[in-house]
């Protein structure tokens, strides 16, 4: 059952993302993100035979991880990407997540001292970014309400980039916390 709500939010997140794509003509993310996901399906599908194609879970949960990596060739179209608040929010969300997960993986290097104890939190932090769609793909559609919530009052923004960053990294850290105690 845990699968089945796995894969229709990660369908849901591509189907949002094609429809945007194609709606506001950002054919250069799309096709960016279609082929990461082909190259790096492709070569799991060589080390891990059977176990990794394109449609398996082990690589349709990673589709935030396509949008992100082909967002970079969407940095440049910013006329475009600000027709589309769904898009920019999807922009903006997904490289705030990667900066916490960055900083979270640096705290976790640097405030562990037994090396007993890495190897855990890093699973745990692998396995939040790979095999929990729901909970990272859920933490990004919170964080892209809070940017559009930021946004929509142009004079006062109710929630500061440091606020987000914060948001999003107490996220993953009361993840990885509750992971590595055995209570998800």
């Amino acid at each position: 059952m845990g699968t089945l709500i796995s894969n229709a939010v990660v369908l849901i997140y591509a189907v949002l993302f094609v429809w945007q794509c194609c709606k506001y003509q950002l054919d250069g993310w799309l096709a960016a993100s279609v082929t990461v996901w082909l190259v790096l399906t492709n070569i799991s599908s060589e080390i891990l035979p059977g176990i990794a194609g394109p449609f398996k879970p082990v690589n349709s949960f990673l589709v935030p991880v396509y949008v992100l990596l082909g967002s970079c060739f969407a940095m440049h179209q910013g006329r475009k990407l600000r027709n589309s608040p769904y898009l920019t929010m999807l922009f903006y969300s997904c490289w705030l997540q990667l900066g916490s997960l960055a900083i979270c993986l640096a705290l976790v290097l640097c405030l562990i001292t037994k090396a007993a104890l890495i190897i855990p939190f890093l699973v745990s932090l692998l396995q939040m970014f790979a095999w929990q769609p729901i909970f990272w793909i859920g933490s990004q559609w919170i964080l892209m309400m809070m940017l559009f919530l930021r946004g929509a009052d142009n004079e006062k923004p109710i929630w500061r980039w440091q606020t987000l960053l914060l948001f999003s990294l107490f996220t993953q850290l009361v993840y990885m916390t509750l992971s590595f105690r055995g209570k998800l």
